[in-house]
């Protein structure tokens, strides 16, 4: 387990004339592991490595790629998953999993939710490993959503969050609790509380506003 002593030495080591010595690639990929644990999210740290990776391809580690790449993805609306994947070589992109997670992310940036579940229910195994995965993307479709409507049919909104019954009726719940959502009948009357949250992101950018518009058709 790296420690914060251990995360002290690899940031000086970075910022050093080695920064790009492969003797610190281990290192790199315990920071990985890290970031897992304490679901955070070191995007400089994470970007090193996949340069590591290009300089160094016979230590490229498939597995760490795949979980630098769902943590970048559970960053959104920022570009996080843009930067990393530029880095990731072009053999990994054109082979699962990470074939499975470029399509991922291309649904989730063109608000195609419903897509985005479907593809996603049949490669679970990526993240399983990763807590907050699915939470992560819940949350991004409802920034998109309550920016893009003021209302919406509550069974349009659970297609949207891949949740049915009793877990979209928790969520529902919560969010008129803390949101301001009021629900008369079957549809969802939204609250603004989360638009002053959509530019809050780890990354150094952040997706537009016009990109929500062709959210999925509704």
């Amino acid at each position: 387990e790296i420690t914060r002593e251990r995360e002290r030495e690899i940031t000086m080591e970075l910022k050093g004339k080695d920064r790009y010595n492969p003797e610190l690639i281990p290192r790199l990929e315990e920071s990985v592991d890290k970031q897992i644990s304490d679901n955070t999210f070191d995007l400089s740290t994470n970007l090193v490595l996949l340069r590591m990776y290009q300089f160094f391809p016979d230590q490229t580690n498939s597995t760490v790629l795949v979980k630098i790449l769902v943590k970048a993805l559970m960053q959104l609306p920022g570009t996080d998953f843009t930067q990393c994947a530029y880095l990731v070589p072009q053999r990994f992109q054109l082979e699962e999993p990470i074939a499975n997670l470029l399509t991922l992310a291309q649904y989730a940036e063109c608000m195609q939710f419903k897509e985005f579940w479907e593809v996603a229910s049949k490669c679970k195994y990526l993240w399983e490993s990763i807590p907050g995965f699915e939470e992560s993307i819940r949350n991004f479709a409802l920034h998109a959503i309550n920016l893009t409507f003021s209302q919406i049919r509550k069974q349009k909104l659970g297609e949207i969050l891949s949740l049915t019954g009793k877990d979209l009726d928790a969520l529902v719940k919560e969010r008129a609790a803390n949101s301001g959502w009021q629900v008369v009948g079957e549809v969802v009357h939204l609250g603004n509380a989360l638009k002053s949250q959509i530019g809050k992101s780890s990354g150094s950018n952040v997706l537009e506003v016009s990109q929500f518009g062709p959210l999925m058709g509704l």
